[in-house]
Parts: C-alpha cells; structure tokens; sequence
C-alpha cells in the first residue's frame, strides 16, 4: 500500500510529459499563435460580464432589428471625421459627432442628466460610463444622457439635420435660463429624429476597443469600424493644431501610441468572437484607393455603394482643395494624410520613433529617418 502514491506520482508524471510533447510538436507544426488562436476563448474579455453598472433604468430601450447601428473608433486627428461624412452618406440616418466630448471635459465635476441625476465623474470611471452613454445614444434613451452632451455645439458644427433640435435649446435657454428645463422642452425634437431613422451612426475618438467590445454584447445590430492612421501623421497634427490634451510632447507621443497597440490587441481579441462585426480600416489606404476601400466599407454595413455616393466621394476625395483644418470635402484627401511628411520637424520624428516605432511593421507603415522625408511621399507601404 506505501508503494501505491509512488505509483500514482509516476503515472502523473508519464502523461505529463505526453502532454507537454504533444503541445511541443503542435507549436513546432503550427507555430505558437495558430496553437493559441484554436484555444477556447471564455478567458477573453469580449465574453466577460454582460452586465451594465451605472445606470439602472426600469427598461432599457430597445432597437428594431431593421435599424442598421454603426460605429467608429478612432484617434484625434486620425481621420475619423472624412470616415464618418462616408459611412453616414445615406438618407435617414442619425448621426452624433463625439458625443463622449461634453463629459471628457467636466471629468471631476459635477456632472447632471436629462433625468435630473447628478453625480462626479471620476476619471477612472470611463471604462465602464462611456459604454453606457453611448448605448442610451444608439437606443434614443436621452433621459440618462448628460447635459453637456445635449448641448454640446458640436451638435449645430457637425450635425445640420439637427439644427432645429439645437436652435430649440438656445432659445428655451435665453427664456427660461435652465440648462435642464430648455432641453426637456426641445429633446422630443432629437428623440423623432432618432426613433425615425433607418440607421444610426455614431463617431468617437474617446472610446477604446476594450470599451467597445462591451456595445457589440449588448447591441446585437451593431458593427464598429476601428481607423487607424500612421502614428507620425495623428501626432504631427494634433501638435500643429494645439488639441492635445498633453503638455509635454514626450506624455502625448507615448500615450497615442500605448493607445494605438491596445486598441489593436483588443481588436484582435474580440474578432475572435465578432470577426464579422468588426472592420479595421488604415486611413491610408482609404486616402489612396477609395474606390476600392469605400465599397468594402459600405458592403460590410450592408449598404448599397450608389452612384450618389461615388460622386460624393470624389468631390470630397478628390476634389477642390480648400484650406480649412476641420472639414471633410476640403479635396486632395492624400496629401492632406500625408502633409505631415513635409512638415515635421526634426525633433519631433526623433521622439515619435522612440516610442511608436515599435508599431510600424505591424501596420505596414516604413520607418523613414528624417533625411528621407525629402524623397518620400507616402509612408504605408504594406506590401514592401
């Protein structure tokens, strides 16, 4: 009987080692992520906790299975704005430009609702809020929507078809001097729009994919096209226009790019369980071949690619150039992605590839040193 655990421990031992040769041998067949990507998947996060947390109406709003919901993840100064105008180039559709801007900015203040809820919004309560706010935006739910998303001018700048909406708050406001009681009195106007429309599409550099991967469990319509654009390009502009929200250069470069290389793990991650939600788009590419990359777009929302829609590409792809920092149909679309080879400074290409390097060959872009500049005039060369 003292013999017996001996036993037990050899037997253990034996088929251990089976085990780990057999894994051995697959890893050497296969290599070690097709050996990971046949593993099952209830680790990853896009199967976690289905659960909303902050707000808990009596009944959630619901979305008819006719209405096509869009989204789009993307980076400040990234081109999501050109990507939107494309996507959203259809009749009936409600559109809402960065609906996540208002809040970003009061984060640490009070912050109050439609419904009259007041609360502080800390800063690591974003992963878990922003989900929240945009399912209430894609479900018309504007009861537990913040104030200062509802009256955000980006409303009036981006969103013409809801002027009316808009110039509605501003008048109840200049009479009765209540924030809450002027949008209470114009929000139906806002609610017909969305409950009417045959789609809805909403844009935001303020959403991560891991933040994302929760509105794919909950809203089973949607499907999310995350824009990514070369790192040199986002930064070079988000520092010619001032809107970083960083000080120091070194902070902002390392933030975007961290940013860049989770949002693509995250990606990679929930295609395992929405591969055909989920469309990745290098900006890029979308600037040089449109053509062939809108279809592509427009076939993965099940849209149809008109003839309407091919003019209207070309004129803002293509045509006219005009000198304007924020608009879409300012023309040349390619050169304007690419400007930034002709206009960075020295230094701060030094600093970029210090931190974002790392991210070209994953992306097809080509590490160019500053005495290329001169000679190149594209940097996603994928197929090199």
């Amino acid at each position: 009987m003292r013999r017996f655990p001996e036993c037990m421990a050899v037997v253990f031992v034996f088929f251990g080692f089976i085990f780990l040769h057999h894994m051995y041998e697959r890893v050497i067949e296969k290599g070690v992520f097709s050996i990971f990507d046949n593993m099952q998947v209830d680790s990853l996060q896009c199967l976690s906790n289905k659960n909303r947390i902050h707000f808990h109406a009596p009944d959630f709003y619901r979305v008819s299975e006719k209405t096509s919901l869009r989204l789009i993840v993307a980076y400040m100064r990234g081109g999501s704005t050109l990507l939107a105008d494309v996507v959203r180039q259809a009749e009936g559709d409600f559109y809402m430009f960065e609906p996540l801007h208002g809040i970003s900015q009061t984060l640490g203040n009070t912050t109050q609702f439609l419904n009259g809820t007041k609360r502080v919004i800390l800063r690591g309560e974003r992963e878990s809020l922003y989900p929240e706010l945009l399912y209430h935006w894609f479900t018309c739910n504007f009861d537990q929507i913040d104030l200062s998303a509802l009256t955000d001018p980006f409303i009036s700048i981006h969103t013409p078809e809801l002027q009316e909406y808009y110039k509605c708050t501003v008048l109840n406001l200049n009479k009765s001097k209540s924030t809450i009681d002027s949008v209470k009195r114009c929000v139906y106007l806002l609610h017909n729009r969305c409950m009417t429309a045959r789609s809805r599409t909403i844009k935001t550099i303020r959403l991560s994919m891991f933040m994302a991967g929760k509105l794919l469990k909950w809203l089973p319509n949607l499907r999310i096209i995350y824009l990514v654009r070369d790192p040199r390009g986002i930064l070079n502009s988000q520092f010619e226009q001032h809107v970083t929200e960083e000080k120091r250069m070194f902070t902002t470069v390392k933030k975007v790019c961290n940013s860049i290389i989770s949002d693509l793990s995250h990606t990679k991650e929930l295609q395992l369980c929405h591969k055909s939600r989920i469309m990745s788009i290098i900006y890029e590419n979308l600037c040089q071949y449109p053509f062939k990359v809108v279809p592509k777009i427009y076939s993965f929302l099940n849209k149809e690619f008109t003839n309407t829609t091919k003019k209207y590409i070309k004129r803002i792809m293509n045509g006219p150039v005009k000198k304007c920092h924020y608009c879409t149909d300012r023309g040349n679309a390619l050169g304007n992605a690419y400007r930034w080879i002709r206009a960075m400074e020295e230094k701060t290409l030094i600093i970029i590839d210090l931190y974002c390097s790392f991210l070209f060959p994953l992306l097809g872009y080509k590490h160019l040193n500053y005495d290329e500049l001169n000679t190149t005039f594209v940097s996603w060369m994928p197929f090199e």
